[in-house]
C-alpha cells in the first residue's frame, strides 16, 4: 500500500527558482546515494512544486533513512494512488485502520488534513477534509478532534494524483551536504568535536575529518565515531585523515626545560591547528572546525583561542562555542556518538597539572621561537 515517500524541506524553499532547483538537484542526489547505501530499492525521485517524491515499496524503510538526510525537515511513508474521491476514501480508511492496528490505539481521536498543491481537484481542502472525515466516522468508532488526536489522515494532491499518509517523520532540517563547500574537522574522539563536525554538515558543507593520532586505542575509537557521522554525511566523499606529529616531544622536553610546562595543552592545539590548515589548502577547504566551548577548560578561554587561531588565516569554525556541556551533550547522544566518545581511550601523560588558563601572546611567541629557532608566523600572511 505504501509505495512512496513525500519528502518536505524548509529553506531551501526561500531560495530563488534557480537557486531552489540547484539545491534540490543535490538533495535528491544525496537521498539516492541514501537510499542506495542502505540497500533501499526506488523507481523514481522526483521534485515538484516545492516537494521531492520518492517512488519506492519500502517507504517506512526508506524514511528510517532518509531522515538522517540534511535538508529534509520532514518525511512521510505515503500511498500514491489516482486521484479520484471513491480510492481516496478507501485508502484513507485503510491507512487509519493500519495505525489503529500498529499503534494499539482505542477509541482513538483523529482529524482529516487536505492540501492541493496543484487544483485541478474539484473538491476544495476543506470540502474534501470532511468527506474524508464523515467516511472514516461512518466506518469506523471514532470522534474528530483537531487539536487533541491520536491520528492525523494527511493528503496531498498534485497533478491528478493524491498522496495519503498518516504518519510525519521529523528530519534534521539544515542544507543539504555539498551546497555550501568543504571544512576540515578535527576530531579527538572526546564529545564536543563529532557535534561540532555534525553542525557544521548540517549548514551544507562537506567534513573532511582530521585526527592528531594519541595512541591506538583512541584512534579506534575516532574511526568509530566517523563510521557513525558517516550516516548524516550524504552528499560528502571524505575519509578520516590520521595524522602523526612529528614535533611533539620536542615541543613537551623544551617547555619542561623552560619551566612552561602549562602552556602544553595550547601548543598541542595551536599545532593542531597548523596541521589542519596544511590538509584544507591541499583540498581546497574553507575553514577549520573545532569543538572549543568556551570557557569549558583551560584551552578553551578567549585569550587561548586566541592565540591557537593565529595557526592558519584561514576562517576558524567553533559552533559549539556559545553551547552549555548539557546542550552539546544532548545533541551527542541525539545523533549516536555519545556512547563512542565515553569509550575508553589512551591515557595522555603530557598534560600539565596546572594549564595556563589565559595564555600570553607575546610569551607564547618567546617561546615557539625557544623551540623552533623563528617566530610563528602572523595571522593573515602566507
Amino acid at each position: 500500500m505504501l509505495n512512496a515517500i513525500i519528502v518536505r524541506y524548509g529553506e531551501i524553499g526561500t531560495k530563488s527558482p534557480k537557486t531552489r532547483r540547484w539545491f534540490e538537484n543535490i538533495l535528491i542526489n544525496n537521498i539516492k546515494e541514501a537510499l542506495v547505501s542502505e540497500d533501499i530499492e526506488y523507481k523514481n525521485v522526483f521534485a515538484k512544486h516545492g516537494r521531492i517524491i520518492v517512488k519506492t515499496n519500502k517507504a517506512e524503510e526508506g524514511v528510517e533513512v532518509l531522515k538522517r538526510v540534511f535538508g529534509i525537515v520532514s518525511l512521510s511513508p505515503a500511498a500514491e494512488i489516482d486521484a479520484e474521491l471513491e480510492k481516496i476514501y478507501k485508502t484513507s480508511l485503510k491507512l487509519f485502520r493500519r495505525k489503529l492496528r500498529t499503534h494499539g490505539i482505542e477509541e482513538p481521536k483523529f482529524r482529516v488534513t487536505v492540501r492541493r498543491i496543484t487544483k485541478e481537484f474539484p473538491l476544495k481542502s476543506q470540502e474534501l477534509a470532511a468527506k474524508v472525515g464523515e467516511y472514516i466516522l461512518n466506518n469506523e468508532s471514532c470522534k474528530v478532534d483537531l487539536k487533541d488526536y491520536d491520528i492525523e489522515v494527511g493528503i496531498e494532491l498534485m497533478e491528478g494524483k493524491a498522496y495519503i499518509y498518516v504518519e510525519k517523520v521529523p528530519g534534521f532540517g539544515g542544507l543539504p551536504v555539498g551546497t555550501q563547500g568543504k571544512v576540515v574537522a578535527l576530531l579527538s574522539g572526546g564529545i564536543d568535536s563529532p557535534v561540532a563536525a555534525f553542525l557544521m554538515m548540517k549548514r551544507g558543507c562537506e567534513v573532511i575529518p582530521v585526527h592528531i593520532y594519541m595512541g591506538e586505542k583512541t584512534l579506534e575509537k575516532v574511526r568509530k565515531i566517523w563510521n557513525q557521522l558517516k550516516k548524516y554525511h550524504y552528499g560528502g566523499k571524505s575519509d578520516l585523515i590520521v595524522v602523526k606529529p612529528q614535533e611533539r616531544e620536542k615541543i613537551i622536553q623544551t617547555l619542561k626545560q623552560l619551566k612552561k610546562e602549562n602552556y602544553t595543552c595550547v601548543f598541542c592545539k595551536y599545532m593542531m591547528v597548523k596541521k589542519a590548515d596544511k590538509i584544507a589548502r591541499e583540498f581546497g577547504a574553507k575553514g577549520i572546525v573545532m569543538g572549543d566551548s568556551l570557557g569549558q577548560v583551560a584551552s578553551q578561554t578567549l585569550e587561548n583561542m586566541y592565540i591557537v587561531s593565529q595557526a592558519s588565516d584561514l576562517p576558524i569554525y567553533r559552533p559549539l562555542v556559545g553551547m552549555d556541556k548539557e546542550e552539546i551533550v544532548e545533541i551527542a547522544k541525539n545523533i549516536g556518538t555519545f556512547e563512542l566518545s565515553i569509550l575508553p581511550e589512551d591515557e595522555i601523560p603530557f598534560i600539565p597539572e596546572h594549564p595556563v588558563i589565559r595564555g600570553s601572546w607575546e610569551q607564547f611567541k618567546k617561546l615557539y621561537k625557544a623551540i623552533f629557532g623563528e617566530e610563528p608566523r602572523k595571522r593573515g600572511c602566507q
